[in-house]
């Protein structure tokens, strides 16, 4: 190739993104495979079936391992040639039918009657869990460990403590160690294929020879060695990520990538072998593939950024203002960024975090470091291993490469509790005993004998889903052997066991509190109507929930207009809250899971909002049945009428060193509020007067609220429009007409 001829090549290779992203956003729609590669999906699906068959005996494990290898090394495969990043796989959800198969089997077998005393509890809004009692939804891999040992590394440290188990070594043992070797194995193959139809491919397609033969070099080095470059970096987390969700796991944290990968962009910057400008755009192609493949439906991928080194000294660098940037030019709702601040942390990363968010780039969430880390710690984790923790899918915090942290096991509504003791563990809505009998609230002489009877089916509640969860984490090995992750994972291989069995160095189970605002306001309203101005008897209160307020409604307004409310910066219901958030957490940190580690508590709402709502009462509150719950930590919905200043006060009173997996303040700020210089300056303010009170997490909305009624009667001009829902961004004119009219009812006061 003459030099011109390799001049111009080049050029074409970079600032390509945006021309090519309507081609990018449709790759895993309609995936051309190529035929010469492998099986056809019938011809695939009929040999893992035939090896099923002829192996009815061996480990799970070790025929999760096969059915994984067959798939992997057989399947066909793609390469798209203005794509930088190689991963396509026609695997038919092979192995993911045969995990549903191995959960089906469990769930009506061995855990079958746990499962069903939590599924009723499930279908009355008690509580919701995973099925199977087992969250494959919320995990990290060890990203740090992968990208320096390489997979070749790994298998040989498999090797290594194979050896030194020797004779002492189980047969348990012995099958994980062959499990990891194969999956390895087979994951090295399956990149060499892409590396040879890369390679190939720059043949007869010269225009993209290029970014092709890059392709090729790339495959052919990761996963099997630890990356040489900024892209190989990146295409390594890449194709381990689409395996190991193949493999049966949804990662919910792609590692802290200022942190992990800022040594490959340093190198490569330094080299002169990339500009800054070509490290960006790499950037944008690796994220555009997770918007690419939800299509913004999903919750998205957690990247994380700031936060602090083992010794404490803080992360952020070059590489996390680049990659803001990109995001920013981006303007999609995912992946979703996780920014860790510290008390020193420079001004320049919350304003340029802040001005993001303020002009649409909301996929934010702020973490404050200080209770994060002290938090973990408080549960047993070393200090410098707390210090690399990852928000685990939303905001939960896991250590990095050492944690098997089950962060959403299990959603407790708080709000539920109320309704339970106020029948006597009856769900009114059903007539369903699920809970403890503890007393006819009519003849309870005080408050502080309701809140009794509160705590006793809230802990109940707690533990009946402990049990539960436990049941099912017994199965785990048998469900979803997991050798692809767990040799990442730190101790797993030392011990020769599976993320499933223990494994892991720590290992955690996550207990979220929901609705707290919903069980605070309900409580106080008892005792300030009922026990201390007597204005409302407990059998006018039962009378008028039972029957959702009909013909009351007077009653009702007193009750949500004239009483104090949580987030009001009020101190009596402040101590109310906490004192319910405390209750919870300390019964929370009473338990252990299966795998030998803790419960650890939360307090934040999701989507249970809506879905708990749904299946929950009239409360005492003035709530109506079946009405959305609380967010996050938050007031009720347009409750917090002395603004955002006293909303924050009031909750981070809460001990946030008593929440290990997590909690979250939801924020609706009016663009005017945030405008200019001067809106920036009081936003940073806003947000670091919060973390110095010692509250855990924010997450914001700015926006109008008629420009959200404008985007109902004009999608076409809103198309870029996002909002934070909950945990997670989408494109508002994406929503329904029924979820858009909730996020504007629930942002009404706010905006």
């Amino acid at each position: 190739m003459t030099q011109t001829r390799a001049v111009a090549e080049a050029e074409r290779v970079w600032g390509t993104f945006e021309g090519l992203r309507d081609h990018l956003y449709a790759q895993f729609q309609e995936t051309p495979f190529d035929r010469e590669t492998g099986l056809p999906p019938e011809e695939l699906e009929r040999e893992v079936d035939a090896y099923l068959a002829a192996h009815p005996d061996q480990p799970r494990v070790l025929q999760k391992a096969n059915v994984f290898r067959i798939v992997v090394t057989r399947g066909q495969i793609c390469v798209d040639p203005v794509d930088w990043f190689a991963d396509k796989l026609n695997h038919c959800d092979l192995v993911g039918k045969l995990v549903r198969r191995w959960l089906d089997e469990a769930t009506q077998g061995p855990i079958a009657e746990e499962s069903e005393w939590f599924r009723q509890a499930e279908r009355l809004g008690v509580a919701h869990a995973p099925e199977g009692g087992l969250d494959r939804g919320h995990i990290a891999p060890g990203w740090d460990r992968m990208l320096s040992r390489g997979l070749t590394g790994l298998l040989e440290e498999a090797t290594e403590a194979r050896e030194a188990l020797g004779a002492e070594a189980t047969d348990e043992q012995l099958a994980f160690y062959e499990a990891v070797e194969m999956v390895y194995g087979a994951t090295i193959e399956f990149a060499n294929r892409l590396s040879r139809l890369a390679g190939g491919m720059a043949e007869v397609h010269p225009e993209h020879a290029t970014r092709l033969r890059a392709i090729a070099s790339a495959c052919g080095h990761v996963p099997a060695s630890a990356p040489r470059s900024f892209y190989e970096a990146l295409q390594f987390v890449w194709l381990m990520h689409e395996l190991i969700e193949m493999e049966g796991e949804l990662v919910r944290s792609m590692g802290q990538f200022d942190r992990s990968l800022y040594p490959y962009y340093r190198a490569d910057i330094e080299s002169g072998h990339l500009t800054r400008e070509q490290a960006k755009e790499l950037i944008k192609f690796f994220w555009f593939k997770w918007y690419s493949r939800t299509r913004g439906r999903e919750n998205g991928k957690n990247f994380v950024f700031g936060g602090q080194y083992p010794d404490g000294s803080e992360i952020t660098n070059e590489l996390t203002y680049l990659a803001l940037e990109a995001y920013g030019e981006l303007s999609t709702p995912d992946p979703k960024l996780s920014v860790r601040f510290l008390p020193d942390t420079e001004d320049r990363l919350y304003r340029r975090v802040a001005d993001l968010i303020r002009n649409g780039r909301n996929s934010f969430v702020l973490m404050n470091d200080v209770p994060a880390v002290e938090a973990l710690v408080r549960r047993g984790k070393a200090v410098e291993d707390a210090r690399l923790h990852l928000p685990i899918g939303c905001y939960e915090p896991a250590v990095e490469g050492k944690e098997v942290g089950c962060t959403m096991n299990v959603t407790i509504n708080l709000a539920k509790g109320v309704e339970l003791t106020l029948h006597d563990g009856r769900d009114p809505l059903s007539g369903v005993q699920v809970g403890p009998r503890t007393g006819d609230p009519r003849g309870f002489s005080d408050f502080e004998q309701l809140f009794d009877a509160y705590a006793k089916q809230m802990d109940f509640i707690v533990t009946r889903s402990a049990e539960c969860i436990r049941a099912g984490e017994s199965q785990w090995p048998r469900i979803n052997p997991s050798p692809l992750i767990a040799g990442t994972i730190d101790d797993c291989l030392s011990r020769g066991k599976d993320i499933g069995e223990g494994g892991a160095h720590y290992n955690s189970v996550g207990f979220v509190g929901a609705g707290l605002a919903n069980a605070c306001d309900s409580l106080l309203a008892l005792r300030q109507t009922v026990y201390d101005d007597g204005r409302f008897t407990m059998q006018e209160m039962v009378d008028s929930l039972a029957g959702d307020f009909e013909g009351r409604e007077p009653m009702r307004q007193y009750l949500v207009n004239r009483l104090p409310k949580w987030g009001n910066n009020e101190p009596e219901v402040d101590a109310l809250a906490k004192r319910i958030a405390d209750h919870y957490c300390a019964k929370v940190h009473t338990l252990t899971n299966h795998r030998g580690g803790p419960c650890q508590a939360a307090l934040f709402t999701l989507t249970f909002a809506l879905t708990g709502g749904e299946m929950t009462g009239a409360l005492p509150d003035g709530r109506r049945a079946r009405a959305a719950l609380a967010p996050g930590v938050g007031s009720t919905s347009g409750l917090d009428k002395k603004g955002v200043t006293a909303l924050m006060e009031s909750v981070a009173k809460l001990d946030f060193m008593e929440t290990p997996n997590g909690a979250v303040l939801d924020v609706t700020l009016h663009p005017t509020a945030v405008a200019g210089d001067e809106g920036l300056n009081a936003f940073v303010t806003l947000i670091k007067t919060f973390f110095s009170a010692g509250g855990y997490a924010l997450q914001f909305n700015v926006f109008d609220v008629e420009t959200l009624r404008d985007a109902q009667r004009h999608p076409d001009r809103y198309a870029s429009l996002q909002i934070r829902v909950t945990g997670w961004s989408v494109y508002f004119t994406t929503l329904s007409e029924y979820e858009q009219n909730q996020f504007i009812i629930r942002n009404t006061h706010g905006a």
